[in-house]
Protein backbone atom coordinates (compact mmCIF):
# COMPACT_ATOMS: atom_id res chain seq x y z
CA UNK A 1 0.00 0.00 0.00
CA UNK A 2 3.20 2.40 1.12
CA UNK A 3 4.40 1.73 -2.67
CA UNK A 4 1.23 2.03 -4.38
CA UNK A 5 1.09 6.07 -2.41
CA UNK A 6 4.53 6.39 -3.54
CA UNK A 7 3.82 5.71 -7.14
CA UNK A 8 0.43 7.97 -6.73
CA UNK A 9 2.52 10.63 -5.10
CA UNK A 10 5.29 10.72 -7.13
CA UNK A 11 2.84 10.85 -10.74
CA UNK A 12 1.00 14.03 -8.66
CA UNK A 13 3.96 15.38 -8.09
CA UNK A 14 5.22 15.10 -11.62
CA UNK A 15 1.93 16.70 -13.51
CA UNK A 16 2.12 19.49 -10.79
CA UNK A 17 5.89 20.18 -11.96
CA UNK A 18 4.49 19.97 -15.54
CA UNK A 19 1.68 22.07 -14.40
CA UNK A 20 3.94 24.67 -13.16
CA UNK A 21 6.95 24.54 -15.82
CA UNK A 22 6.93 27.63 -18.81
CA UNK A 23 7.97 24.89 -20.64
CA UNK A 24 4.76 23.75 -20.75
CA UNK A 25 2.25 26.25 -20.77
CA UNK A 26 4.58 28.49 -24.20
CA UNK A 27 4.42 24.74 -25.89
CA UNK A 28 0.58 24.79 -25.33
CA UNK A 29 0.36 28.60 -26.35
CA UNK A 30 2.91 28.35 -29.70
CA UNK A 31 0.23 25.02 -30.78
CA UNK A 32 -2.81 27.40 -30.41
CA UNK A 33 -1.14 30.35 -32.06
CA UNK A 34 -0.13 28.16 -35.21
CA UNK A 35 -3.57 26.58 -34.86
CA UNK A 36 -5.61 29.59 -34.99
CA UNK A 37 -3.10 31.43 -37.52
CA UNK A 38 -3.67 28.47 -39.55
CA UNK A 39 -7.76 28.45 -39.22
CA UNK A 40 -7.93 32.51 -39.30
CA UNK A 41 -6.23 31.93 -43.04
CA UNK A 42 -8.27 29.54 -43.97
CA UNK A 43 -11.57 31.29 -42.95
CA UNK A 44 -10.24 34.53 -44.97
CA UNK A 45 -9.86 33.00 -48.16
CA UNK A 46 -12.74 30.61 -48.15
CA UNK A 47 -15.52 32.69 -46.41
CA UNK A 48 -15.71 36.53 -47.96
CA UNK A 49 -19.12 36.91 -45.18
CA UNK A 50 -17.21 36.78 -42.14
CA UNK A 51 -13.69 38.09 -43.45
CA UNK A 52 -13.53 40.50 -39.91
CA UNK A 53 -14.23 37.77 -37.71
CA UNK A 54 -10.73 35.63 -39.37
CA UNK A 55 -8.47 38.90 -38.91
CA UNK A 56 -9.34 38.68 -35.29
CA UNK A 57 -8.35 34.75 -35.20
CA UNK A 58 -5.17 35.58 -37.04
CA UNK A 59 -4.49 38.27 -34.72
CA UNK A 60 -4.95 36.20 -31.70
CA UNK A 61 -3.11 33.53 -33.21
CA UNK A 62 0.26 35.99 -33.36
CA UNK A 63 -0.84 37.25 -29.47
CA UNK A 64 -0.33 33.84 -28.58
CA UNK A 65 3.00 33.10 -30.31
CA UNK A 66 4.21 35.87 -28.78
CA UNK A 67 3.09 35.19 -25.15
CA UNK A 68 4.59 31.75 -26.15
CA UNK A 69 7.87 33.46 -26.28
CA UNK A 70 7.69 35.60 -23.70
CA UNK A 71 6.87 32.33 -21.23
CA UNK A 72 9.97 30.12 -22.43
CA UNK A 73 12.07 31.48 -24.69
CA UNK A 74 14.69 28.68 -24.26
CA UNK A 75 12.33 26.02 -24.78
CA UNK A 76 11.03 27.56 -27.64
CA UNK A 77 15.07 27.86 -28.36
CA UNK A 78 15.82 24.31 -27.74
CA UNK A 79 12.97 23.24 -29.53
CA UNK A 80 13.53 24.74 -32.46
CA UNK A 81 16.96 23.65 -32.56
CA UNK A 82 16.56 19.92 -31.71
CA UNK A 83 15.98 17.13 -33.97
CA UNK A 84 12.50 17.31 -33.44
CA UNK A 85 12.09 20.99 -34.25
CA UNK A 86 13.55 20.99 -37.13
CA UNK A 87 11.83 18.21 -38.58
CA UNK A 88 8.74 20.51 -37.15
CA UNK A 89 10.10 23.08 -39.01
CA UNK A 90 10.38 21.47 -42.30
CA UNK A 91 7.13 19.99 -42.37
CA UNK A 92 6.01 23.96 -41.59
CA UNK A 93 8.25 25.39 -44.53
CA UNK A 94 6.81 22.53 -46.48
CA UNK A 95 2.85 22.72 -45.67
CA UNK A 96 3.02 26.89 -46.03
CA UNK A 97 4.80 26.32 -49.49
CA UNK A 98 2.38 24.08 -50.64
CA UNK A 99 -0.84 26.25 -49.65
CA UNK A 100 1.07 29.29 -50.78
CA UNK A 101 1.36 27.59 -54.86
CA UNK A 102 -2.55 26.37 -54.34
CA UNK A 103 -3.10 30.01 -53.59
CA UNK A 104 -1.49 30.90 -56.16
CA UNK A 105 -2.51 29.08 -59.36
CA UNK A 106 -6.12 29.59 -57.95
CA UNK A 107 -5.67 32.96 -58.61
CA UNK A 108 -3.89 32.65 -62.06
CA UNK A 109 -6.08 30.41 -63.57
CA UNK A 110 -8.89 33.01 -61.63
CA UNK A 111 -7.34 35.82 -63.28
CA UNK A 112 -7.34 33.86 -66.97
CA UNK A 113 -10.75 33.96 -68.49
CA UNK A 114 -9.37 30.42 -70.31
CA UNK A 115 -11.83 27.83 -69.59
CA UNK A 116 -12.37 24.08 -70.22
CA UNK A 117 -15.86 23.07 -70.77
CA UNK A 118 -16.27 19.65 -70.87
CA UNK A 119 -20.55 19.52 -70.92
CA UNK A 120 -22.28 18.61 -73.61
CA UNK A 121 -23.78 21.86 -74.48
CA UNK A 122 -21.21 24.39 -72.98
CA UNK A 123 -23.38 25.66 -70.51
CA UNK A 124 -20.75 27.20 -68.39
CA UNK A 125 -19.41 29.05 -71.60
CA UNK A 126 -20.77 32.32 -72.26
CA UNK A 127 -22.37 32.58 -75.96
CA UNK A 128 -20.23 34.03 -78.41
CA UNK A 129 -22.98 36.85 -78.79
CA UNK A 130 -22.77 37.87 -74.93
CA UNK A 131 -19.10 38.19 -75.27
CA UNK A 132 -19.31 40.03 -78.97
CA UNK A 133 -21.47 42.58 -76.25
CA UNK A 134 -19.71 43.05 -73.16
CA UNK A 135 -16.62 43.53 -75.28
CA UNK A 136 -18.06 46.21 -76.81
CA UNK A 137 -19.36 47.87 -73.63
CA UNK A 138 -18.34 51.50 -73.74
CA UNK A 139 -19.78 52.99 -70.70
CA UNK A 140 -19.93 51.22 -67.42
CA UNK A 141 -22.59 49.04 -66.43
CA UNK A 142 -23.68 47.48 -62.93
CA UNK A 143 -25.77 44.63 -61.68
CA UNK A 144 -27.13 45.44 -58.20
CA UNK A 145 -28.99 41.72 -57.26
CA UNK A 146 -31.04 42.00 -54.47
CA UNK A 147 -30.92 38.49 -52.39
CA UNK A 148 -32.38 38.46 -48.56
CA UNK A 149 -31.11 35.14 -46.74
CA UNK A 150 -34.38 33.07 -46.52
CA UNK A 151 -32.44 29.82 -46.31
CA UNK A 152 -34.46 28.84 -48.97
CA UNK A 153 -32.70 26.16 -51.23
CA UNK A 154 -34.53 27.52 -54.34
CA UNK A 155 -33.05 30.59 -53.59
CA UNK A 156 -29.90 29.89 -52.91
CA UNK A 157 -29.62 27.73 -55.98
CA UNK A 158 -30.56 30.85 -57.75
CA UNK A 159 -28.60 33.21 -56.21
CA UNK A 160 -25.76 30.78 -56.67
CA UNK A 161 -26.45 30.60 -60.39
CA UNK A 162 -26.64 34.71 -60.72
CA UNK A 163 -23.21 34.93 -58.72
CA UNK A 164 -21.23 32.66 -61.50
CA UNK A 165 -23.06 34.59 -64.40
CA UNK A 166 -22.41 37.63 -63.53
CA UNK A 167 -18.65 36.97 -62.24
CA UNK A 168 -18.25 35.74 -65.83
CA UNK A 169 -19.54 38.93 -66.98
CA UNK A 170 -16.92 41.00 -65.12
CA UNK A 171 -14.23 38.74 -66.07
CA UNK A 172 -15.32 39.42 -70.10
CA UNK A 173 -15.53 43.10 -69.52
CA UNK A 174 -13.30 45.96 -67.60
CA UNK A 175 -16.72 48.08 -68.15
CA UNK A 176 -18.72 45.72 -66.54
CA UNK A 177 -19.12 45.00 -62.20
CA UNK A 178 -21.81 44.06 -59.40
CA UNK A 179 -22.79 43.83 -56.14
CA UNK A 180 -24.79 41.82 -53.68
CA UNK A 181 -27.36 43.53 -52.00
CA UNK A 182 -30.02 42.31 -48.63
CA UNK A 183 -32.90 44.81 -49.43
CA UNK A 184 -34.03 43.80 -45.72
CA UNK A 185 -30.58 44.66 -44.39
CA UNK A 186 -30.21 47.60 -46.61
CA UNK A 187 -33.74 49.18 -47.07
CA UNK A 188 -32.55 52.81 -48.33
CA UNK A 189 -30.34 50.87 -51.78
CA UNK A 190 -33.82 49.15 -52.41
CA UNK A 191 -36.28 51.97 -52.40
CA UNK A 192 -33.54 53.88 -54.41
CA UNK A 193 -33.66 51.30 -56.91
CA UNK A 194 -37.31 50.70 -56.72
CA UNK A 195 -37.06 47.16 -55.44
CA UNK A 196 -40.45 45.75 -54.05
CA UNK A 197 -40.03 41.94 -54.93
CA UNK A 198 -37.11 39.63 -54.73
CA UNK A 199 -34.92 38.35 -55.94
CA UNK A 200 -34.45 40.43 -58.81
CA UNK A 201 -31.62 41.90 -60.34
CA UNK A 202 -31.59 45.89 -61.33
CA UNK A 203 -28.97 46.36 -64.52
CA UNK A 204 -27.82 50.55 -63.89
CA UNK A 205 -25.73 52.28 -66.49
CA UNK A 206 -23.52 54.16 -64.97
CA UNK A 207 -23.19 57.05 -66.70
CA UNK A 208 -27.06 57.81 -67.56
CA UNK A 209 -28.21 55.95 -64.67
CA UNK A 210 -30.57 54.30 -66.86
CA UNK A 211 -32.28 51.22 -64.65
CA UNK A 212 -33.42 47.94 -66.14
CA UNK A 213 -34.76 45.02 -63.82
CA UNK A 214 -35.22 41.48 -64.51
CA UNK A 215 -35.93 38.50 -62.49
CA UNK A 216 -34.84 35.76 -64.85
CA UNK A 217 -31.23 34.75 -63.95
CA UNK A 218 -29.91 33.43 -67.45
CA UNK A 219 -27.79 34.58 -69.82
CA UNK A 220 -30.29 35.76 -72.60
CA UNK A 221 -31.96 38.03 -70.24
CA UNK A 222 -29.05 39.79 -68.88
CA UNK A 223 -27.75 40.80 -72.11
CA UNK A 224 -31.26 42.21 -73.07
CA UNK A 225 -30.63 44.28 -69.79
CA UNK A 226 -27.36 45.26 -70.62
CA UNK A 227 -28.59 45.76 -74.67
CA UNK A 228 -31.67 48.29 -73.12
CA UNK A 229 -29.86 50.09 -70.17
CA UNK A 230 -26.65 51.16 -72.72
CA UNK A 231 -29.59 52.77 -74.95
CA UNK A 232 -30.09 50.44 -77.94
CA UNK A 233 -33.10 51.47 -79.34
CA UNK A 234 -35.68 48.49 -79.07
CA UNK A 235 -36.27 47.70 -83.01
CA UNK A 236 -40.22 46.27 -84.33
CA UNK A 237 -39.98 43.10 -85.80
CA UNK A 238 -43.46 42.53 -87.22
CA UNK A 239 -44.48 38.60 -87.96
CA UNK A 240 -47.33 37.82 -90.94
CA UNK A 241 -50.79 36.76 -89.58
CA UNK A 242 -54.18 36.28 -91.11
CA UNK A 243 -52.93 33.34 -94.32
CA UNK A 244 -52.48 30.29 -92.04
CA UNK A 245 -48.93 31.98 -90.64
CA UNK A 246 -47.29 30.17 -87.51
CA UNK A 247 -47.81 32.23 -84.85
CA UNK A 248 -47.94 32.84 -80.59
CA UNK A 249 -50.04 29.83 -79.67
CA UNK A 250 -51.64 31.55 -76.83
CA UNK A 251 -54.20 33.78 -77.64
CA UNK A 252 -54.16 36.78 -75.20
CA UNK A 253 -57.80 37.23 -74.96
CA UNK A 254 -59.18 34.15 -74.35
CA UNK A 255 -55.91 32.59 -72.97
CA UNK A 256 -56.14 29.47 -74.59
CA UNK A 257 -53.39 27.68 -76.33
CA UNK A 258 -53.71 25.87 -79.87
CA UNK A 259 -51.06 23.27 -81.10
CA UNK A 260 -47.63 24.03 -79.30
CA UNK A 261 -45.57 21.97 -82.18
CA UNK A 262 -46.95 24.33 -85.30
CA UNK A 263 -46.51 27.36 -83.23
CA UNK A 264 -43.92 30.10 -83.54
CA UNK A 265 -43.47 30.85 -79.66
CA UNK A 266 -39.53 29.77 -79.40
CA UNK A 267 -38.76 32.17 -82.52
CA UNK A 268 -40.76 34.88 -81.03
CA UNK A 269 -38.72 34.51 -77.77
CA UNK A 270 -35.88 34.44 -79.26
CA UNK A 271 -36.09 37.63 -81.19
CA UNK A 272 -37.34 39.12 -77.84
CA UNK A 273 -34.39 38.36 -76.16
CA UNK A 274 -32.47 40.48 -79.14
CA UNK A 275 -34.08 42.89 -77.53
CA UNK A 276 -36.53 43.02 -80.50
CA UNK A 277 -40.26 43.90 -79.94
CA UNK A 278 -41.75 41.29 -81.68
CA UNK A 279 -45.53 42.51 -83.00
CA UNK A 280 -48.09 40.44 -85.15
CA UNK A 281 -49.62 42.15 -88.31
CA UNK A 282 -52.67 42.17 -90.33
CA UNK A 283 -52.36 43.72 -93.27
CA UNK A 284 -56.76 43.57 -93.45
CA UNK A 285 -56.57 45.76 -90.49
CA UNK A 286 -53.42 47.89 -91.46
CA UNK A 287 -53.48 48.16 -95.20
CA UNK A 288 -49.92 48.80 -94.78
CA UNK A 289 -46.54 48.01 -93.29
CA UNK A 290 -45.58 50.20 -90.19
CA UNK A 291 -42.93 52.19 -91.35
CA UNK A 292 -40.65 51.57 -87.68
CA UNK A 293 -40.64 48.09 -88.71
CA UNK A 294 -36.90 46.97 -88.42
CA UNK A 295 -38.13 43.75 -90.73
CA UNK A 296 -41.12 41.28 -91.40
CA UNK A 297 -41.41 37.24 -91.13
CA UNK A 298 -43.56 35.97 -93.19
CA UNK A 299 -43.65 32.15 -91.47
CA UNK A 300 -45.29 29.32 -93.43
CA UNK A 301 -48.38 30.59 -95.04
CA UNK A 302 -51.40 28.30 -96.29
CA UNK A 303 -54.15 30.61 -97.49
CA UNK A 304 -54.16 32.93 -99.86
CA UNK A 305 -52.93 37.03 -99.76
CA UNK A 306 -55.57 39.41 -101.54
CA UNK A 307 -54.45 41.83 -104.37
CA UNK A 308 -54.62 44.91 -101.25
CA UNK A 309 -52.27 42.73 -98.95
CA UNK A 310 -50.25 42.34 -102.34
CA UNK A 311 -49.87 45.78 -102.86
CA UNK A 312 -49.61 47.26 -99.18
CA UNK A 313 -46.42 44.49 -98.93
CA UNK A 314 -45.24 45.53 -102.60
CA UNK A 315 -44.89 49.48 -101.38
CA UNK A 316 -43.02 48.13 -98.12
CA UNK A 317 -40.29 46.33 -100.26
CA UNK A 318 -39.70 49.23 -102.67
CA UNK A 319 -39.62 51.43 -100.23
CA UNK A 320 -36.28 49.38 -99.27
CA UNK A 321 -38.24 47.23 -97.00
CA UNK A 322 -36.39 44.12 -96.02
CA UNK A 323 -38.31 40.39 -94.87
CA UNK A 324 -37.60 36.85 -93.88
CA UNK A 325 -40.00 34.32 -95.79
CA UNK A 326 -40.38 31.11 -94.19
CA UNK A 327 -41.98 29.33 -97.15
CA UNK A 328 -43.08 25.28 -97.96
CA UNK A 329 -43.69 23.50 -100.73
CA UNK A 330 -47.05 23.94 -102.42
CA UNK A 331 -47.19 27.25 -100.72
CA UNK A 332 -50.38 29.15 -102.14
CA UNK A 333 -49.26 30.20 -105.58
CA UNK A 334 -50.47 33.94 -104.34
CA UNK A 335 -47.14 33.74 -102.48
CA UNK A 336 -45.51 32.42 -104.68
CA UNK A 337 -46.14 34.96 -107.57
CA UNK A 338 -45.45 38.08 -105.42
CA UNK A 339 -41.91 37.22 -104.72
CA UNK A 340 -41.74 35.98 -108.70
CA UNK A 341 -41.94 39.46 -109.88
CA UNK A 342 -38.11 39.79 -108.13
CA UNK A 343 -36.95 36.81 -109.75
CA UNK A 344 -37.19 34.04 -107.12
CA UNK A 345 -39.25 31.11 -107.94
CA UNK A 346 -40.68 29.25 -104.43
CA UNK A 347 -40.68 24.99 -105.65
CA UNK A 348 -43.65 23.27 -104.89
CA UNK A 349 -42.06 19.99 -105.13
CA UNK A 350 -40.68 18.41 -101.76
CA UNK A 351 -36.92 17.89 -101.66
CA UNK A 352 -35.57 14.26 -100.66
CA UNK A 353 -31.65 13.53 -100.11
CA UNK A 354 -30.77 10.42 -100.13
CA UNK A 355 -27.08 10.91 -98.57
CA UNK A 356 -27.76 13.70 -96.22
CA UNK A 357 -30.44 13.43 -94.07
CA UNK A 358 -32.02 13.39 -90.61
CA UNK A 359 -31.98 9.40 -89.23
CA UNK A 360 -32.86 7.95 -93.14
CA UNK A 361 -35.65 10.55 -93.50
CA UNK A 362 -34.68 10.97 -96.92
CA UNK A 363 -37.43 14.30 -97.06
CA UNK A 364 -35.54 15.74 -93.79
CA UNK A 365 -32.31 17.07 -95.71
CA UNK A 366 -29.58 17.56 -93.32
CA UNK A 367 -27.08 20.48 -94.18
CA UNK A 368 -23.00 20.25 -92.51
CA UNK A 369 -20.82 22.96 -92.98
CA UNK A 370 -17.93 19.88 -93.06
CA UNK A 371 -19.70 18.94 -96.19
CA UNK A 372 -19.37 22.77 -97.77
CA UNK A 373 -23.33 23.34 -97.98
CA UNK A 374 -23.32 26.96 -96.63
CA UNK A 375 -22.21 30.24 -98.12
CA UNK A 376 -20.18 32.59 -95.29
CA UNK A 377 -19.31 35.69 -95.90
CA UNK A 378 -15.49 33.90 -96.66
CA UNK A 379 -16.92 33.02 -100.34
CA UNK A 380 -17.34 35.13 -103.27
CA UNK A 381 -21.06 34.16 -103.70
CA UNK A 382 -22.33 35.64 -100.51
CA UNK A 383 -20.21 38.67 -100.84
CA UNK A 384 -19.65 38.90 -96.96
CA UNK A 385 -22.86 37.90 -95.51
CA UNK A 386 -22.42 36.33 -92.29
CA UNK A 387 -25.60 34.86 -91.73
CA UNK A 388 -24.23 31.44 -92.33
CA UNK A 389 -20.62 31.85 -90.40
CA UNK A 390 -21.33 30.41 -87.49
CA UNK A 391 -23.89 27.40 -88.43
CA UNK A 392 -22.29 23.68 -88.47
CA UNK A 393 -25.76 21.66 -88.63
CA UNK A 394 -29.34 22.38 -89.30
CA UNK A 395 -32.13 20.58 -90.82
CA UNK A 396 -35.65 21.14 -93.27
CA UNK A 397 -38.20 18.83 -92.71
CA UNK A 398 -40.27 18.87 -95.61
CA UNK A 399 -38.44 21.83 -97.97
CA UNK A 400 -38.30 22.62 -101.05
CA UNK A 401 -36.13 24.55 -103.45
CA UNK A 402 -35.64 28.05 -104.25
CA UNK A 403 -34.30 28.77 -107.55
CA UNK A 404 -33.80 31.46 -110.00
CA UNK A 405 -37.39 32.39 -112.57
CA UNK A 406 -35.35 32.60 -115.51
CA UNK A 407 -31.65 31.79 -116.24
CA UNK A 408 -29.16 33.19 -114.21
CA UNK A 409 -27.32 34.83 -117.31
CA UNK A 410 -31.01 36.47 -118.29
CA UNK A 411 -31.45 37.84 -114.94
CA UNK A 412 -31.75 41.95 -114.76
CA UNK A 413 -28.10 42.89 -112.78
CA UNK A 414 -30.50 44.98 -110.53
CA UNK A 415 -31.96 41.67 -109.26
CA UNK A 416 -29.39 39.36 -106.89
CA UNK A 417 -30.02 36.20 -106.07
CA UNK A 418 -27.25 34.99 -103.35
CA UNK A 419 -27.31 31.14 -101.99
CA UNK A 420 -27.00 30.55 -98.26
CA UNK A 421 -27.30 26.63 -97.90
CA UNK A 422 -27.78 24.02 -100.40
CA UNK A 423 -28.50 20.48 -100.80
CA UNK A 424 -26.10 18.10 -101.82
CA UNK A 425 -25.94 16.62 -104.83
CA UNK A 426 -27.91 13.33 -104.22
CA UNK A 427 -30.64 15.02 -103.60
CA UNK A 428 -33.84 15.34 -105.76
CA UNK A 429 -37.49 17.13 -106.08
CA UNK A 430 -40.30 14.56 -105.16
CA UNK A 431 -43.01 14.51 -106.70
CA UNK A 432 -44.99 11.79 -104.54
CA UNK A 433 -44.04 12.41 -101.20
CA UNK A 434 -46.40 9.15 -100.12
CA UNK A 435 -43.44 7.02 -102.62
CA UNK A 436 -40.04 8.85 -102.02
CA UNK A 437 -38.33 7.06 -104.88
CA UNK A 438 -35.69 8.58 -107.08
CA UNK A 439 -36.60 8.48 -111.12
CA UNK A 440 -34.04 10.06 -113.31
CA UNK A 441 -37.41 10.14 -116.06
CA UNK A 442 -39.61 12.50 -114.03
CA UNK A 443 -37.22 13.55 -111.04
CA UNK A 444 -34.78 16.08 -111.34
CA UNK A 445 -31.44 16.11 -109.05
CA UNK A 446 -29.85 18.74 -107.10
CA UNK A 447 -28.17 20.24 -105.66
CA UNK A 448 -30.93 23.05 -105.16
CA UNK A 449 -31.08 26.33 -102.50
CA UNK A 450 -32.98 25.89 -99.30
CA UNK A 451 -32.06 29.12 -98.10
CA UNK A 452 -31.12 32.22 -100.04
CA UNK A 453 -30.79 36.15 -99.86
CA UNK A 454 -32.48 38.44 -102.67
CA UNK A 455 -31.33 41.79 -103.20
CA UNK A 456 -33.71 43.62 -105.61
CA UNK A 457 -34.05 47.00 -106.98
CA UNK A 458 -36.34 46.37 -109.54
CA UNK A 459 -38.66 43.95 -110.70
CA UNK A 460 -38.50 41.73 -113.92
CA UNK A 461 -41.66 42.98 -115.43
CA UNK A 462 -41.35 46.95 -114.73
CA UNK A 463 -38.53 49.09 -115.89
CA UNK A 464 -38.68 51.86 -113.06
CA UNK A 465 -36.41 51.02 -110.23
CA UNK A 466 -37.26 51.50 -106.57
CA UNK A 467 -35.02 51.35 -103.19
CA UNK A 468 -33.41 48.08 -103.01
CA UNK A 469 -35.73 45.38 -100.98
CA UNK A 470 -33.58 42.78 -99.49
CA UNK A 471 -35.07 39.28 -98.31
CA UNK A 472 -34.07 35.83 -96.74
CA UNK A 473 -35.72 33.68 -98.05
CA UNK A 474 -36.07 29.61 -97.09
CA UNK A 475 -37.66 26.99 -98.29
CA UNK A 476 -39.14 25.84 -95.26
CA UNK A 477 -40.89 26.87 -92.07
CA UNK A 478 -40.76 24.03 -89.72
CA UNK A 479 -37.29 24.37 -88.98
CA UNK A 480 -38.12 27.50 -87.32
CA UNK A 481 -41.23 26.42 -85.65
CA UNK A 482 -41.47 25.36 -81.84
CA UNK A 483 -40.98 21.70 -82.88
CA UNK A 484 -38.01 22.08 -84.02
CA UNK A 485 -36.40 25.36 -83.35
CA UNK A 486 -34.65 23.99 -80.24
CA UNK A 487 -33.70 20.14 -82.15
CA UNK A 488 -30.48 21.68 -83.56
CA UNK A 489 -29.36 24.54 -82.41
CA UNK A 490 -28.27 25.79 -85.06
CA UNK A 491 -32.05 26.08 -86.59
CA UNK A 492 -33.05 28.72 -84.15
CA UNK A 493 -29.42 30.75 -84.91
CA UNK A 494 -29.70 30.76 -88.73
CA UNK A 495 -33.27 32.05 -88.74
CA UNK A 496 -32.62 34.53 -85.72
CA UNK A 497 -29.42 35.81 -87.81
CA UNK A 498 -31.19 36.16 -90.10
CA UNK A 499 -33.55 38.56 -89.02
CA UNK A 500 -30.37 40.34 -87.18
CA UNK A 501 -28.12 40.86 -90.45
CA UNK A 502 -31.68 42.47 -91.67
CA UNK A 503 -32.67 44.38 -88.88
CA UNK A 504 -28.23 45.58 -89.07
CA UNK A 505 -27.66 44.22 -85.57
CA UNK A 506 -24.17 42.69 -87.14
CA UNK A 507 -23.17 42.31 -83.39
CA UNK A 508 -25.63 40.23 -82.86
CA UNK A 509 -25.03 37.65 -85.49
CA UNK A 510 -23.18 34.52 -83.28
CA UNK A 511 -24.02 31.59 -81.61
CA UNK A 512 -26.57 31.60 -78.54
CA UNK A 513 -26.36 30.24 -75.24
CA UNK A 514 -27.33 26.58 -75.46
CA UNK A 515 -30.44 24.83 -73.52
CA UNK A 516 -29.62 23.53 -70.28
CA UNK A 517 -29.75 19.96 -70.31
CA UNK A 518 -31.97 18.20 -68.87
CA UNK A 519 -30.69 14.65 -67.95
CA UNK A 520 -31.62 11.47 -65.62
CA UNK A 521 -30.72 8.02 -65.29
CA UNK A 522 -33.38 5.55 -65.31
CA UNK A 523 -33.51 2.04 -64.00
CA UNK A 524 -35.16 -0.32 -63.69
CA UNK A 525 -35.70 -1.94 -60.06
CA UNK A 526 -33.06 -4.76 -60.32
CA UNK A 527 -30.78 -2.08 -61.42
CA UNK A 528 -31.46 0.06 -58.75
CA UNK A 529 -30.90 -2.48 -55.67
CA UNK A 530 -27.75 -3.31 -57.54
CA UNK A 531 -26.66 0.19 -57.66
CA UNK A 532 -27.82 0.53 -53.97
CA UNK A 533 -26.19 -2.44 -52.27
CA UNK A 534 -22.85 -2.36 -54.52
CA UNK A 535 -22.35 1.17 -53.20
CA UNK A 536 -22.70 0.31 -49.46
CA UNK A 537 -20.58 -3.00 -50.03
CA UNK A 538 -18.16 -2.74 -52.73
CA UNK A 539 -16.11 0.08 -51.47
CA UNK A 540 -15.64 -1.20 -48.00
CA UNK A 541 -14.98 -5.00 -49.51
CA UNK A 542 -12.19 -3.61 -51.97
CA UNK A 543 -9.91 -1.54 -48.85
CA UNK A 544 -10.57 -5.17 -46.83
CA UNK A 545 -9.15 -6.89 -49.79
CA UNK A 546 -6.18 -4.27 -50.40
CA UNK A 547 -5.43 -4.35 -46.57
CA UNK A 548 -4.91 -8.06 -46.20
CA UNK A 549 -2.77 -8.45 -49.31
CA UNK A 550 -0.63 -5.26 -48.18
CA UNK A 551 -0.35 -7.73 -44.39
CA UNK A 552 0.82 -10.47 -46.15
CA UNK A 553 3.28 -8.43 -48.27
CA UNK A 554 4.67 -7.33 -44.58
CA UNK A 555 4.26 -10.01 -42.62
Amino acid sequence: MNERTQNRDSILALVMDSVKSPGLWSFVTAAAGIIALITGAILHFLIIEIRDFSITVIVVGFILIFMALVLSPRAIAIFLVGRKGRYGSNVVIMTVAFFIAIILINFLLYRTPTRIDVTATRVFTLGEQSTQILNNLDGMVRANAFFAPTGNTGTEAAKQQAEDLLNEFQRRSSNFTYRFIDPELERSIAQQFGVTSYPAIIFENLVDQTLQETQTFTEDSFITSILIVTGTKQKVVYYLTGHGEAASTRDLMTGIVGDPTDGFDFAIQGLQRDNYQVLPLNLKQTGQVPENAATLVIAGPTDPIDLEEQQALSNYAKQGGTLVGLFDPNTHRTFAEFFAQWGILIGGNTIADVVSNVAGQELTPLLQKSNGQYFTSASQITQGIPIADQIEVSFFPDATALEPLIPVEEMPPYIQIIPLAMTTPASWLEKDPENVNFSPEEDRSGPFTIAAVVRASGTIDELERHETATFVLFGDSDFAKNKFFFSSSDNSDFFLNSVNWLAEDYELIAPRTKPFPYRELVVNKREREFIQWSSWFLPPMIMLVLGAYAWWRRR
